[in-house]
């Protein structure tokens, strides 16, 4: 295909994007305890009562994830997860003007779409269309990101705590998003290299070869691509959904 003989395989740049976004959601989303006590003390909340703020955030975002699927399978993954990314920006940037807990809940709890949105599967799904060579290790790459996020933004949201204020920290992980990440995102992240006139990178004749000219695919699930009907017909899928659970 045309493109395809280009020097770096466009589809590194996607994984550049789709990394740096589990970067800053990731790492955000882990940071949010370094602001219990500056805003326990200002507030004069308990640390549990503003624990559970937290906590929605985390039990709506695992929640929505089978809704954040569908939507990238229905309509656009990459609108998807920068429509996420920039729900996450807005939300921080609101957070330094809460003045109850009723508002720090609501708040959090929009939020947490966001993380849903701009997190796990929908990348995944994203780096997947371009690789089938590779794919272990652009998933690992993507998936060392959300943790490389934590170790980078926790403590740099603790400097921004012990230098400016609480809602400077906030401040910073908004504008992040909203002026990083979303602008590298929307300039990296293609849904499919058909997009671009290329081919996943890997030899995908053989697949093709097993498809025959419009049968089912019988081979296993390992190494290609299955519909939601065709994964629940397969033991890979419950050992893989069991795996998480454990």
């Amino acid at each position: 295909m045309a493109g395809q003989t280009n020097r770096v395989f466009y589809g590194w740049y996607v994984v550049i994007g789709c990394s740096l976004v589990a970067l800053g959601t990731s790492g955000t989303q882990f940071s949010f305890g370094v602001f219990l006590q500056p805003m326990t003390e200002e507030f004069g909340w308990s640390r549990s009562t503003l624990s559970l703020a937290f906590g929605i955030t985390f039990m709506l975002s695992g929640l929505m994830r089978p809704l954040a699927g569908y939507l990238a399978d229905r309509y656009n993954p990459k609108l998807v997860v920068l429509s996420g990314v920039v729900i996450l920006g807005v939300m921080l940037l609101v957070v330094p003007s809460v003045e109850s807990l009723l508002q720090l809940y609501a708040v959090f709890a929009v939020m947490s779409i966001g993380l849903t949105m701009g997190v796990g599967p929908i990348l995944t799904k994203v780096i997947s269309a371009w690789f089938y060579a590779h794919r272990g290790l652009t998933l690992g790459l993507n998936s060392s990101a959300g943790s490389f996020g934590a170790l980078i933004l926790v403590p740099t949201a603790s400097v921004f705590l012990i230098l400016f204020d609480w809602r400077d920290a906030y401040y910073f992980l908004g504008c992040l998003a909203l002026l990083v990440i979303l602008p590298v995102g929307f300039l990296f992240i293609r849904n499919t290299p058909q997009e671009m006139g290329l081919e996943p990178l890997g030899d995908t004749s053989d697949l093709r070869r097993r498809r025959g000219t419009g049968g089912e695919d019988s081979t296993p699930l390992f190494g290609r691509d299955a519909t939601f009907k065709q994964a629940l017909g397969s033991n890979l899928f419950y050992r893989l959904t069991f795996g998480y659970f454990v």
